[in-house]
């Protein structure tokens, strides 16, 4: 089980900064409205990115829908899913989805299993931003989503794939019609190159055909996930702060916890190249003498 991030440092400067901001106006403070469709299948969609609901892809057991939850669990939910990423040499544990992704995703998800038929699924691809390497860049996440046997089942098609409009060895534009972001499907393993960091609640679907775990399917005991973060905001003590700010602080300093650990990386990789390169001259020194 991941530990729990203490945050009453970071909570007094910025309840500090709301404060002291509070007669214009406070810019910490962000919407989390997404505005879903009202009627049809389509719950959201801008540009690539969107949530729709579709036929289950093969026939099987009836999903358990409509199923009701509200968007702030479902927030709660999706927020709790983390990925192991491989950084240079060490590995590091990030959120699977950035908070524009959690946005859109709590509100249309919550609508999506309210709406959905029994022999339906809901599929999603999201943009979101994360920190790369060296950098944050724009990655996509895709996935079919659906309740069976009470618990809520995730098969990613996409988990933090770098994204990008032209091809990097061409320059060309990527065509979508012909290269889409794909959900998953439970035909096949998608065999994402970025694991899930399975927390309390949380498990692979293990395929009772093979008995092997699929990599990219995850399934959620919702109210064990929403127990335990009930638990640690408890643990917290910060009652007067949002759960949005909270989860801003968690992941800012987790961002920094990852830089760190990158900008330590690259410099032991530089000093490697340092004596390498120290090495060679020296070679090169005696070659032509």
């Amino acid at each position: 089980m991941r530990g729990f991030i203490k945050y009453s440092t970071a909570v007094a400067v910025v309840v500090a900064l709301s404060l002291g901001l509070s007669g214009c106006g406070n810019p910490l403070k962000k919407s989390t409205e997404v505005e879903v469709s009202a009627e049809g299948k389509t719950l959201y969609e801008a540009g690539l990115q969107y949530v729709e609901i579709v036929n289950r892809d093969i026939p099987g057991v009836a999903n358990d829908h409509p199923f009701s939850i509200s968007s702030d669990n479902m927030r709660t939910v999706l927020g709790s899913i983390y990925v192991t990423e491989k950084v240079l040499f060490n590995e590091r544990q990030s959120p699977l989805f950035s908070p524009a992704e959690l946005q859109i995703l709590s509100n249309t998800l919550s609508t999506g299993l309210a709406r959905a038929e029994p022999n339906e699924d809901i599929n999603f691809v999201t943009l979101g931003v994360h920190q790369g390497t060296l950098a944050k860049e724009r990655q996509s996440d895709s996935g079919r989503v659906f309740i069976s046997n009470g618990k809520l089942n995730i098969i990613f098609g996409l988990i933090h794939e770098e994204y990008s409009d032209k091809n990097k060895y061409t320059g060309q534009a990527i065509d979508r019609r012909v290269n889409p972001l794909l959900p998953g499907t439970r035909r096949v393993d998608s065999e994402p190159a970025v694991r899930v960091a399975l927390d309390n609640g949380q498990s692979y679907y293990v395929d009772p055909e093979t008995g092997k775990e699929r990599t990219d399917w995850i399934v959620i005991d919702i109210p064990t996930v929403l127990a335990m973060a009930a638990e640690r905001d408890a643990s917290s003590q910060d009652g007067l702060v949002s759960p949005e700010l909270k989860e801003d602080i968690a992941r800012n300093k987790q961002e920094t916890r990852n830089l760190r650990e990158d900008m330590a990386n690259i410099k032991e990789v530089l000093f490697d190249m340092s004596e390498k390169m120290d090495k060679l001259q020296k070679e090169l020194e005696s070659l032509k003498k």
